[in-house]
């Protein structure tokens, strides 16, 4: 078994057609013919059945379940060829979301500088769930992540920071700014203004209207919490954010909620559980951890 021969099997899975597979890989229908078989003939089974008069192919269960287990090592090869190629790079691919970027942050670059390691960090800025995938097919390392639960992932390891509540952030000058907290479902009559669905908080948004069955009305949606907190200020609407989001900003004011279960932001670090960590990119994570 080679790995080309994967290659062309997954994509005969997708495209059931041998011709255009062989097109889309350059070659004769032929050698794609003489790899299938000489998969069949490995594993004694048959993955595929031509369908002569439709001039089609189907795709048999057991060829099936066997193309689960081929996209896992091809994303693994793939993966790998990306770790190869950053080996010799001095550089730390690390993932930092807007609002953890902005707040979070810079209260530890004093350690990453004097550890001589700020100098080294190719930061991509993504929400938690891009810079999730991102780190997953290798395009990143190391990420700091917001989630709302920390379950066992097979694939990452992920270590608790901090925990923020999630909290309604609102106008200083908001009617309901004076309150000590508020239940959510009396906020259905207010103007929502949401991050976009790559943010933990529009999930967390989600949560709560469906435990309270209500419906809200979101105004606006946008990739960009300095956005979000800019026409907050300005009395447009109100928002579901931690609080880290707002710390020091006297023009905003964030209101516990008063529902039970209510969802919290949990930062944590990340990285891939097969990764092993260059030097300085160790020393990244052991700051990480006891930040």
């Amino acid at each position: 078994m080679n790995l080309q021969d994967l290659k062309y099997f997954h994509e005969l899975v997708n495209q059931k057609s041998y011709t255009k597979t062989a097109d889309s890989f350059g070659v004769t229908q032929p050698t794609i013919t003489a790899a299938i078989k000489r998969l069949e003939t490995e594993f004694g089974t048959t993955f595929f059945i031509r369908d002569q008069s439709h001039k089609s192919v189907n795709v048999t269960n057991i060829g099936m379940q066997f193309d689960e287990h081929v996209k896992k090592i091809l994303k693994e090869i793939e993966v790998a060829q990306t770790e190869i190629n950053q080996h010799l790079s001095e550089d730390i691919l690390f993932g930092l979301p807007p609002i953890i970027g902005d707040e979070y942050f810079p209260k530890i670059a004093g350690k990453l500088l004097k550890a001589n390691i700020l100098k080294h960090l190719n930061v991509q800025e993504h929400g938690s769930h891009e810079l999730k995938q991102m780190l997953l097919d290798g395009q990143i390392n190391i990420a700091l992540l917001g989630t709302m639960q920390v379950a066992n992932n097979p694939d990452l390891k992920l270590t608790v920071l901090k925990k923020f509540p999630m909290e309604i952030i609102v106008n200083k000058n908001h009617p309901l700014a004076k309150k000590k907290g508020v239940f959510f479902k009396d906020l259905e009559n207010e103007n929502f203004i949401d991050l976009t669905n790559d943010f933990i908080h529009s999930a967390a948004l989600r949560q709560l209207k469906e435990a309270n069955q209500i419906n809200i009305k979101t105004i606006y949606n946008s990739p960009d919490v300095t956005i979000v907190k800019s026409l907050i200020e300005q009395g447009l609407g109100i928002s579901l954010l931690t609080s880290l989001s707002i710390e020091n900003n006297p023009n905003l004011v964030a209101l516990p909620l008063l529902d039970e279960n209510q969802p919290e932001f949990i930062l944590v670090a990340a990285a891939r559980k097969n990764y092993l960590f260059k030097t300085q990119e160790q020393k990244l994570w052991d700051i990480l951890e006891k930040s």
